[in-house]
């Protein structure tokens, strides 16, 4: 079989289990993983491509070694200081005084989303009160779960943080080895102590039967605009019914013209941020 060939039954089968589009950015990255799975078992690309699109385990296997895209704190900084200042609040005052607060990062990757949303909450509480917070981080990458678990950085990842904030929420420590020396950084326990990590494909309809309106605050960035269409407007329809009522759902930028529901209502401040109407 030609590669062209075999190629496409290859991304018919990651649209089928996991929604992927032909996305330039994706289709690289699946490229440069075709080579490096073909090359460590000795086989052709073409080969390679054969043996993934029949197997789920092998789909999962191609799914780890594909990284979707860099990943960093506060990656838009003004989205996060109107989540700080005030779509938490918003939440917060609707809220028990000894609430908690249930916040997912929808495709978490290596974490950064899921901590930055913990301690969006902690910037946001005010000093007095006794609310929580959980947040659930869920990502289809054992290996993104993996670094999350372990909740240790470079520098580079905190770029978009201040310096108070660094010695707020991180400890500082070096290499992990001689060969990779420069500075690292632990999030506090406080901290990564909220946060769940959990390896979901969210293309599987089993799992939305169990988080119905379960969340005040559903982080879902980069993730959309990844999918084909069908498996777009379906992830948007079961995120909207993982929502509360009056519960948020925040997007990329680049991802609000994505967002087609009756159920909600786009904030005029803050356009990436969707409140759930019903």
């Amino acid at each position: 079989m030609e590669l062209a060939s075999a190629l496409k039954k290859l991304e018919d089968a990651l649209a089928e289990h996991y929604g992927w589009s032909g996305h330039p950015f994706l289709r690289q990255e699946i490229n440069t993983a075709i080579a490096v799975k073909a090359g460590r078992l000795g086989i052709t690309p073409s080969k390679y491509c054969q043996i993934a699109a029949s197997s789920q385990s092998e789909l999962l296997a191609l799914v780890e070694e594909t990284a979707m895209g860099d990943s960093y704190f506060f990656r838009e900084p003004y989205q996060f200081e109107c989540l700080r200042t005030k779509i938490l609040p918003e939440l917060m005052r609707k809220q028990p005084s000894k609430g908690k607060l249930r916040l997912w990062s929808a495709t978490c990757s290596t974490g950064e989303e899921a901590y930055s949303l913990a301690i969006a909450f902690r910037e946001a509480r005010p000093v007095q009160s006794e609310q929580e917070v959980e947040v659930y981080a869920t990502d289809v990458r054992n290996s993104a779960l993996l670094e999350a678990s372990q909740a240790r950085y470079r520098s580079v990842s905190l770029r978009e943080l201040s310096e108070e904030m660094r010695k707020r929420y991180f400890e500082q420590s070096g290499g992990f080895t001689r060969k990779i020396s420069g500075e690292f950084y632990t999030v506090i326990p406080d901290i990564r102590r909220v946060v769940t990590f959990r390896r979901v494909n969210l293309l599987d309809r089993l799992f939305w039967k169990g988080v119905s309106g379960r969340f005040d605050l559903i982080g879902c960035a980069n993730q959309l605009a990844y999918l084909h269409g069908t498996a777009a407007r379906q992830m948007c329809h079961n995120l909207v019914n993982s929502l509360r009522v009056g519960g948020y759902m925040m997007v990329a930028p680049r991802e609000e013209k994505l967002i087609n529901s009756s159920r909600l209502m786009q904030h005029i401040n803050f356009p990436t941020f969707f409140r759930r109407l019903i």
